[in-house]
């Protein structure tokens, strides 16, 4: 269960980043072409990317499946990505790794939603007294107000002077920002962030998403108020300029906190904003780009592996990673096989199949027609060819002396290339034939 979830958040993080990485390579020229809002729809890269990752990946060949398979000598079978775990007590026991790695991970996530959670609170502390209707407040403050406060219900917080400081029109320019980020769930989008944040709290590459993601987002949210009203650029800057800008951040909700963004946000104000035809273009990028994204996050990930059980073996409850490592007698690896399972016995069928023999496997081969010897040591065999195996193995846990007997794996193709390793054992790669344990 532990090397599973490393295993998965090894996966998100490796996905997550391919996303960051593409939205903020393309994030600026995308403004610049199809406009703000293509540029904020590149961030659904990165859940996009983390939604493949969950997809599982079994390679199609006709009616084949391309699968990579570990042959144990005590249970038989088992995932070759699978890390073996070591004895829970005992002296002299390793140290659990995985264990204590998704440990420190669990702590930091915990930690820093924490510590978002008091930037939170912080800025509501700010805020002062808040008073009016249900949806709209006004604060006692007026530092980073206007802003939306709150993931379910959103609140718009206005400062205390509203309207003193700000013209009709300008209010209702405001007004018209707020309601965007509310129709588009921009604090929910925001609060997403922040949890990505607090999974992925070591990954860099996460934080500086966040931040270049929550620009686009406003940038995204001007560009869609003055498609409204066009001829209210002047106001709309104006509005920008009379706004506090607030020191405190806001992990779960919009405001306007930086005076650099402030200075990109004016400057967005006196582009020409892009016609119909450039923004459709523009979103049919993005989703094109995100398939190709979400498919290669898909296509990297390791085949499915087809867990298949031995009947009538047995493993022992405790054992040392040396010694079930040591056990491992054989392995089988191949792409575009099918596996059938016939009376207790299982069947790999193939055109290419590889297995790796462990130094001290027993085995013994044959062939109908030619068995011809290599300079490197290899023996390359053709006609009707069978290879098998099977010894016992003595190996030692600590005190204990465990005897387990390996399973039979019987080889059968037309040609078979057997191959020494360095360290011994041997590879032997298998054309148009099928193992059998």
């Amino acid at each position: 269960m532990t090397n599973e979830l490393m295993r998965h958040l090894f996966s998100l993080t490796l996905g997550t980043s391919l996303g960051i990485v593409a939205a903020l390579l393309l994030r600026r020229g995308a403004r610049l072409a199809f406009g703000p809002a293509a540029s904020y729809s590149m961030w659904l890269f990165v859940p996009v990317a983390m939604a493949a990752v969950f997809v599982p990946y079994v390679r199609d060949t006709g009616s084949a499946l391309g699968v990579t398979l570990e042959l144990q000598s005590v249970s038989a079978l088992r995932q070759v990505f699978d890390i073996s775990a070591g004895p829970s007590n005992g002296a002299g026991s390793p140290l659990d790794w995985p264990a204590w790695a998704l440990g420190a991970w669990g702590a930091g996530a915990v930690l820093f939603a924490l510590y978002l959670g008091g930037l939170q609170h912080a800025f509501i502390r700010s805020l002062g007294a808040l008073s009016g209707s249900r949806s709209v407040l006004r604060a006692e403050s007026s530092a980073g107000c206007p802003a939306l406060l709150g993931v379910l219900r959103p609140k718009v917080i206005l400062p205390a002077d509203f309207h003193r400081r700000y013209t009709r029109l300008e209010r209702l320019l405001i007004f018209a920002h707020e309601r965007t980020h509310l129709r588009r769930g921009d604090a929910a989008w925001n609060a997403f962030a922040a949890f990505l944040r607090c999974v992925f709290w070591f990954n860099p590459l996460v934080h500086l998403g966040a931040s270049c993601f929550r620009v686009d987002q406003e940038l995204a949210c001007d560009a869609a108020v003055l498609e409204k009203h066009p001829g209210s650029r002047r106001s709309y800057a104006s509005a920008m300029l009379k706004t506090q800008l607030a020191d405190a951040a806001l992990p779960i909700g919009c405001h306007w906190r930086s005076a650099y963004y402030l200075k990109e946000r004016l400057q967005m104000t006196k582009r020409p904003m892009p016609g119909r035809m450039r923004r459709i273009c523009g979103h049919v990028l993005v989703a094109v780009a995100s398939l190709a994204i979400g498919y290669s996050v898909w296509a990297a990930q390791p085949a499915a592996a087809v867990p298949t059980a031995a009947s009538g073996i047995s493993a022992p409850t405790t054992y040392s990673p040396a010694a079930f490592a040591s056990s491992s007698s054989v392995r089988v690896y191949g792409t575009g096989v099918t596996v059938e399972n016939t009376g207790g016995l299982t069947q790999v069928v193939g055109s290419r199949l590889r297995l790796e023999l462990e130094p001290g496997t027993q085995f013994q081969f044959h062939a109908d027609r030619t068995i011809v010897m290599r300079p490197d040591g290899a023996r390359v065999l053709e006609g009707h060819v069978r290879i098998a195996t099977q010894a016992v193995r003595t190996t030692r846990s600590g005190a204990h002396v465990l005897s387990r007997l390996v399973r039979p794996v019987i080889a059968t193709a037309e040609r078979a290339v057997l191959t020494p390793r360095q360290g011994g054992g041997f590879v032997v790669s298998i054309e148009n034939g099928s193992v059998q344990f």
